[in-house]
C-alpha cells in the first residue's frame, strides 16, 4: 500500500503505482473501482451534463484534444452517438 493516497471516487486506499503521464507525473490505479488517477489533481467538472443526442442517455469522455473535447454515448456500441466541445482557454492579452 501507498501511504497518503486514497481514490477520489471510493476513498479506498488500496493503490498501485500504474506508470507515470507524459509529463513525468506518478499515476495510481485502485484495485477496487479501477479507476485511473494522479494524486493532488483536481477533478475537471463541467456545468453542464452532456447527454446523447441519438438516445438521450449520458456521454463519457472519449477523446480530449487541444481545442475540444469529445465525448461518446455511455451505451456504445449499442448507440454511436457523439457530440464535442470546446475548450474555453482564459488568455490575459495585455
Amino acid at each position: 500500500m501507498i501511504e497518503n493516497v486514497f481514490c477520489p471516487r471510493c476513498d479506498s486506499d488500496a493503490i498501485y503505482r500504474y506508470g507515470h503521464t507524459k509529463n513525468g507525473k506518478q499515476r495510481y490505479l485502485c484495485l477496487l473501482c479501477s479507476r485511473q488517477f494522479i494524486k493532488d489533481l483536481p477533478l475537471q467538472k463541467f456545468k453542464q451534463r452532456t447527454f446523447c443526442p441519438l438516445c438521450g442517455g449520458n456521454m463519457h469522455i472519449y477523446k480530449r484534444e487541444r481545442v475540444r473535447i469529445r465525448f461518446r454515448c455511455a451505451r456504445y456500441p449499442h448507440c454511436h452517438g457523439y457530440t464535442a466541445r470546446e475548450v474555453i482557454i482564459d488568455c490575459d492579452d495585455e
